[in-house]
């Protein structure tokens, strides 16, 4: 039987290295606690819907605006996006019609009005608008000549002129007035022009967005693939500036990246609003109320933008109010629904950054212990310290993120390894199950105080090498612990048992991979089951830590007092559990009070799982004895 010292021993030789550590963790709190404060007072958020989608609602039933309107206020809407006007969309709600001049040539032949041909030149034919105000945005934009055709008075735009029918030529001011009677705040969404003259263009838009900004627009979100002003970063600078001068605040949209955004996000100090978009066409009501739930809860979304779906009016009427007063009946009491505001700037000093770089460096120090190898322990000091240089002269954020991920694939495992020995005694197991814990969470401080700030908040910058803290901590420690029972292998004749254990494994293996990150897919059961841990519990655990990892920790702890070669099989497991912590707290966008919660959670029920496992092994293994033994 082994008992816990070894490791003991290796920390003790290096006691001042740790109490050093520990005061140059807590002198970095300050840093921590500015985010979770700024995290906490960031408590608004908006239910915002096109209001394109309710004209169209209007357009082939009995229902009109003002009744659509303040039914969804009454339910609980805050906002309503308004797109730029163009002719395009001026024809699509039948404002306009527009005639190319072989679209023209066509209707006057089969009107039998070929007398009319001869004054037709190569450009767009505008039929007049009926309201004064349409008029005034055409004129405004493009000085067309008035032409008399077949008895009929059409703005005519020669074909010289470089602007397109999908330019932008302002925004749709009796909308805007229609919202403010209903008290409904708007929000514009700016497009980028690339005709020939989208510089002008994309100023006049710029200058319209300042002269109509008021209490009731406060933010802009862009619509396309790319900001106003892309691909010109001076120009882009350049509206952001003046926008962001005159109160304008933008929106991100979660899972889509528009070209520019980054650049107004530096040049804002990543003052940006979270938003994330749902099709209420593509799940069930509940389903959808969830997933908006769960985005202002758990992801620091503070704007909701949803689709109506499709089909017959009076239906999607109902289902979009329904949507939204469900969200609100169901949105937990500490968030308010109102304008949402960017997060207050979470700094992190100087003197900070170096106290978390000096920390890092002699946490890998002491973590690179586990291999009995003096210099190589020097060495990998030195390649830290290295890293924190160049972050620190060559403000090289690079170095930042190999420098955190370092730390994260270091920490499970020095974790385990330091950790790995045990009497088998419930309370030596509760005692390094403990210890583990706080060495993860060393290493959890030092990535979260690295990459702490507004940056990686809003999801503009990343923790790179997700996939690396899952995979090479395992592959670690299997190697570390079981090489030598790895090289016996190696000699054995080959079955066929062995090989279908090689494809099981592998299988296994593809399908964790595949689970990482947002892309895996998730079975009906399991999503029944998330439901229900959120309802019980306001935010699930994740699986990976409280079903495999550690109660797989915990069962080994209690095997490698009495088998070795089997605790240390169930380490490798085990170790998931560590890992996948520390992954959950690089989920920057992830409020840090969640990320606690759902640690609890798994540290709590891993740990009762864990006991469980070790009681139903001891009395499977005495029954086996007193049975066949």
């Amino acid at each position: 039987m082994n008992v816990p010292g070894e490791e003991d021993m290796v920390m003790s030789k290096h006691k001042w290295l740790w109490v050093l550590l520990f005061i140059l963790l807590l002198s970095s709190a300050p840093s921590l606690v500015d985010r979770w404060q700024a995290e906490g007072d960031n408590n608004t958020y908006e239910l915002m819907v096109p209001y394109k989608e309710i004209y169209e609602l209007t357009t082939d039933s009995t229902l009109t605006i003002d009744e659509i309107l303040s039914s969804l206020k009454t339910a609980g809407l805050n906002t309503v996006s308004l797109n730029p006007l163009s002719l395009k969309s001026m024809e699509e709600r039948d404002i306009v019609t527009v005639y190319s001049k072989a679209e023209l040539e066509a209707v006057l032949r089969f009107q039998d009005m070929e007398d009319d041909l001869l004054p037709i030149k190569e450009g767009h034919y505008i039929t007049i608008p009926d309201l004064s105000y349409y008029e005034g945005v055409i004129e405004s934009n493009f000085s067309p000549i008035k032409t008399t055709i077949s008895g009929e008075t059409l703005y005519f735009i020669p074909a010289e002129d470089t602007m397109n029918l999908t330019s932008t030529i302002g925004y749709n001011q009796m909308a805007m007035e229609k919202l403010q009677q209903h008290d409904l705040n708007y929000v514009l969404r700016v497009e980028n022009d690339t005709s020939g003259q989208h510089k002008e263009i994309n100023q006049k838009t710029v200058d319209r967005l300042i002269q109509w900004k008021s209490d009731a627009t406060s933010n802009l979100l862009f619509t396309g693939q790319d900001v106003i002003g892309y691909p010109d970063q001076q120009q882009i600078t350049n509206f952001a500036k003046q926008l962001s001068d005159a109160g304008y605040q933008f929106y991100t949209i979660e899972f889509t990246t528009q070209r520019g955004l980054s650049k107004i996000a530096r040049y804002t100090d990543y003052e940006m609003i979270r938003l994330h978009s749902i099709d209420l066409d593509n799940k069930t009501l509940e389903e959808n109320v969830d997933q908006a739930i769960r985005a202002v809860k758990e992801r620091n979304i503070r704007s909701v933008f949803f689709h109506i779906q499709n089909g017959e009016p009076a239906e999607s009427f109902k289902s979009a109010t329904e949507f939204v007063a469900s969200v609100h009946q169901e949105m937990p009491a500490h968030f308010e629904a109102g304008t949402p505001q960017s997060f207050l700037q979470v700094q992190t000093p100087i003197w900070i950054q170096i106290t978390l770089l000096a920390a890092g460096v002699i946490f890998t120090f002491l973590a690179s212990g586990m291999i009995n190898n003096f210099k190589l322990r020097i060495a990998s000091a030195v390649f830290m310290a290295v890293l924190a240089l160049c972050h620190l002269l060559l403000h090289s954020l690079i170095s930042l993120q190999a420098f955190a991920l370092i730390i994260a694939v270091f920490t499970p495992v020095y974790a385990v390894l330091a950790t790995k020995e045990s009497s088998g005694k419930i309370r030596d197991i509760t005692f390094q199950f403990i210890k583990t814990l706080g060495i993860s969470f060393i290493g959890i401080i030092l990535v979260v105080g690295l990459l702490n700030g507004n940056a990686f908040m809003t999801g503009f910058e990343l923790f790179r090498g997700v996939k690396v803290v899952y995979i090479v901590p395992i592959l670690a420690i299997a190697l570390f612990l079981l090489w030598r029972e790895g090289l016996k292998l190696l000699n054995m004749n080959v079955r066929y048992w062995h090989a279908a254990i090689i494809l099981l494994l592998g299988a296994a293996g593809l399908y964790y991979i595949t689970r990482t990150g947002n892309a895996g897919t998730v079975s009906e059961i399991e999503i029944m089951v998330r439901s229900t841990l959120e309802e019980l519990l306001y935010v699930r655990p994740r699986t990976k830590e409280f079903l495999i990892g550690f109660p797989f920790y915990i069962l080994a702890l209690y095997v490698i007092s009495f088998h070795r070669i089997w605790g240390k099989i169930l380490l490798v497991p085990g170790v998931v559990g560590f890992l996948s912590i520390v992954n959950t707290f690089t989920h920057f966008h992830v409020p840090l009070h969640i990320s606690l919660l759902r640690t609890a959670y798994s540290v709590l029920i891993g740990y009762l799982l864990g006991l469980l496992l070790i009681y139903i092994l001891f009395y499977v293994y005495r029954f086996y004895r007193r049975r066949w033994t």
